[in-house]
C-alpha cells in the first residue's frame, strides 16, 4: 500500500507564522496539516474511464500542529485517484461505490495516539509551571518569614512599575530595607537593576515589620525573593 505524497501534500494548509513579543521575540509556526493513514484499492471500475482495479481510495487524518509537532486532530476525509486516468475525487464527491470503500477503512482505523502529542506536551508543561509556582511561592514565604542581611526583594509599585528592596539589616520584628533608585516598567528588566550593583539602593532605610512584608507578599506587591 503506497502512500501518495502528491495528494496529501494537496490536502495540507499552508503554516502561518506568528510573531510574539514577550521579553523576546519569539516565532510561532502553527497550521493544520494531513497525513494518510490508510489506502485500499477499489475492485470496480473507474466512474470516469472504466478501468477495472486502478482506484485508490485514500483515508487521510487531519490534525493541527504547532511548530509541525500534532496538537490534537481535527477529523478525517477521503480521497480518491485513478492510477489511470488520474481523476482525483474528494470526499463529497466521490461515488457511493466509493464511499463504502472509505466508510470501512474508517471504521477499521482509528487516530494514531501521536495525534494528540501536542496537547499532552502542553499539559505537561503547565503542569510543571503549576508546581514550579507553587514551590517558589513555598520559598518565598519561607524566607520572608525569616529575613537575611542581603535578601533582595522584588517589588510591583502601585503604579504597575518594577523596582528593588535590599534588606540591610533585621531588629527583632523589624527589617530595614534600602530602595533601589531605579525602576523598569517590565517584570523582566529587574535583572538589569540588580546588576547595577549596590550603589544602586538610597544610603536611607525604609522600617518594615515582618508582618508587613509577608502582607506584601499576598498581596502580590512582593514578586519574588532573591537570597544568595
Amino acid at each position: 500500500m503506497a502512500a501518495n505524497v502528491p495528494l496529501i501534500k494537496k490536502l495540507c494548509t499552508l503554516q502561518t507564522r506568528l510573531t510574539l513579543n514577550q521579553h523576546q521575540t519569539v516565532m510561532l509556526v502553527y497550521g493544520r496539516k494531513a497525513k494518510l493513514l490508510a489506502a485500499e484499492t477499489y475492485t470496480g471500475k473507474c466512474t470516469n474511464c472504466g478501468m477495472l482495479a486502478t482506484v485508490q481510495i485514500s483515508l487521510v487524518q487531519k490534525y493541527l500542529h504547532v511548530f509541525w509537532l500534532p496538537f490534537v486532530p481535527i477529523g478525517k476525509t477521503g480521497v480518491s485517484k485513478c492510477s489511470n486516468c488520474k481523476q482525483v475525487l474528494k470526499l463529497k464527491e466521490m461515488p457511493v461505490a466509493y464511499t463504502d470503500v472509505y466508510d470501512v477503512l474508517k471504521q477499521q482505523v482509528k487516530t494514531p495516539l501521536y495525534m494528540y502529542s501536542g496537547a499532552v506536551v502542553l499539559a505537561i508543561i503547565i503542569s510543571a509551571a503549576v508546581y514550579e509556582d507553587i514551590q517558589n511561592g513555598k520559598k518565598n514565604t519561607l524566607l520572608i518569614t525569616a529575613p537575611q542581611k542581603g535578601d533582595v526583594f522584588e517589588i510591583k509599585t502601585e503604579e504597575g512599575q518594577y523596582t528593588l528592596y535590599k534588606v540591610d539589616g533585621i531588629h527583632g520584628d523589624t527589617v530595614f530595607v534600602r530602595q533601589n533608585q531605579y525602576e523598569t516598567d517590565k517584570e523582566s528588566g529587574l535583572s538589569g537593576l540588580k546588576q547595577k550593583g549596590d550603589t544602586a539602593y538610597t544610603r536611607e532605610t525604609m522600617e518594615l515589620l515582618k508582618q508587613t512584608l509577608k502582607k506584601m507578599l499576598d498581596d502580590g506587591e512582593i514578586i519574588d525573593v532573591d537570597r544568595q
